[in-house]
């Protein structure tokens, strides 16, 4: 019976050994494969003192090296930040303003996405994906966003993010002529654009 329970153990040993072993190689060498799992379910993440002054900090509950930082500090556009595709939005108070939404693993950043503030504070989403078909400028939202929206995002209505994407992207101002663009927004698109590059050229002198 003892030589039983020993093997027993020397086995479980060996199964904890190899499993601490594969769960330090994906935390330390493929935190891509845990950011996917760390983002799945929005309740495991809780909000936590920031170390930055007027950020929002979220941390993971099991993967306590992911972080989520909402730069309320340094807006990116403020107060007067406007896109077509937000007229589908209900916004007594017209005000809005951009702000970075970035995951950090480790304090390293790893993931960066634009999030909107509009009708004053009392929504928090992130902003569309824009897609240029022909003529037409199609407004989309990925995966990715709805999971950063699940956990940092807010509804003043308490939708949603399925129910809020769906009332800008089935709404008549979706697809957008491009001919209603103005020269000063693209020239603000064309901003934003090169430093989500340059956040990304960051990110890549980072990798492994």
């Amino acid at each position: 019976m003892s030589e039983a329970l020993n093997a027993l153990i020397t086995f479980t040993g060996i199964v904890l050994s190899f499993a601490g072993v594969g769960l330090t190689f994906i935390t330390f060498f493929a935190p891509g494969v845990i950011q996917s799992l760390a983002l799945k379910n929005p309740k495991r993440w809780m909000h936590v003192p920031s170390q930055t002054d007027g950020n929002e900090t979220y941390r993971h509950k099991i993967y306590s090296g992911f972080t989520i930082e909402v730069g309320y500090s340094d807006p990116v556009h403020r107060n007067d930040y406007f896109e077509p595709w937000m007229n589908a939005l209900y916004r007594p108070d017209k005000s809005a303003t951009s702000y970075y939404v970035t995951l950090f693993f480790n304090g390293l950043p790893m993931d960066r996405l634009l999030f909107l503030q509009y009708d004053g504070s009392r929504n928090f989403i992130p902003a569309p994906l824009i897609k240029q078909v022909g003529e037409r400028l199609y407004a989309s939202f990925s995966l990715r966003q709805k999971q950063f929206a699940d956990i940092v995002g807010s509804d003043h209505f308490r939708r949603s993010f399925d129910e809020v994407a769906a009332s800008i992207t089935g709404s008549k101002y979706n697809p957008i002529l491009l001919s209603h663009y103005d020269e000063n927004l693209n020239e603000h698109l064309s901003a934003l654009n090169e430093k989500i590059e340059d956040f990304k050229s960051r990110i890549s002198s980072y990798e492994i």
